[in-house]
C-alpha cells in the first residue's frame, strides 16, 4: 500500500532541494495546513511542515485556508499563476503568500523529472520546453549553475553504474 504522507514529505523535500529560494520561503510560513476542494469531489486536506507532511481526506482542525472551486477554476489558477480571490475561504492572506511562494520559487522541473523518471524523459522535457518557450534557463549566479551541472553529471554516472551492474 502506498504511504501518501511519506510520499508527500519526500516530494516537499525534493521541491525544497530543487529551488534555491523555496527553502527559505517555506521556513517563513511553515507549518501550514489547507484544503483543496474541487466541486463534486471530497476535499483534500494538506498539512506541510519541515519534518513531516500529511495529505488526507479526513478534516484537519487547524486549516488556515481552503481553496474551493470547479476544476476549470483551479486549472485556470494553476495555468495563469494568478490566484482568484473568489475561490479562497479562510485566511486569504496566508493563501496568497503560499501561492506566491510556489509560483515564484523557480522550481527546476527538469531536475525533478530526471530524479523521478530518468535521463531520457528529462532530456525530452528539456527539448520540449526549449522548443515551446524558445528560451534557456537563466541562473543568477555562475556557482549555482556549476553546482547543478556537477550534480547532474554525478547523477548520470550513477545511473550508468546502476545499468552496468544490472547487466
Amino acid at each position: 500500500m502506498i504511504n501518501f504522507d511519506s510520499a508527500l514529505t519526500k516530494l516537499v523535500n525534493d521541491l525544497r532541494k530543487s529551488s534555491p529560494n523555496l527553502d527559505c520561503s517555506f521556513n517563513e510560513i511553515f507549518p501550514i495546513s489547507f484544503s483543496v476542494a474541487v466541486e463534486g469531489h471530497k476535499p483534500i486536506f494538506i498539512f506541510l511542515d519541515h519534518k513531516y507532511s500529511k495529505i488526507t481526506f479526513s478534516e484537519i482542525t487547524e486549516c488556515k485556508f481552503s481553496i474551493k472551486g470547479s476544476l476549470i477554476d483551479i486549472l485556470k489558477t494553476i495555468s495563469t499563476g494568478k490566484l482568484q480571490k473568489n475561490i479562497i475561504s479562510g485566511d486569504s492572506e496566508a493563501a496568497i503568500v503560499f501561492f506566491n511562494i510556489i509560483v515564484k520559487s523557480d522550481i527546476d522541473l527538469i531536475y525533478l523529472i530526471d530524479k523521478y523518471f530518468g535521463n531520457l524523459p528529462a532530456v525530452l522535457s528539456y527539448a520540449f520546453i526549449e522548443k515551446l518557450f524558445n528560451t534557456s534557463e537563466v541562473y543568477k549566479d555562475a556557482e549555482h549553475r556549476d553546482l547543478k551541472k556537477r550534480v547532474r553529471d554525478i547523477s548520470i554516472r550513477i545511473d550508468r553504474l546502476e545499468a552496468y551492474n544490472i547487466l
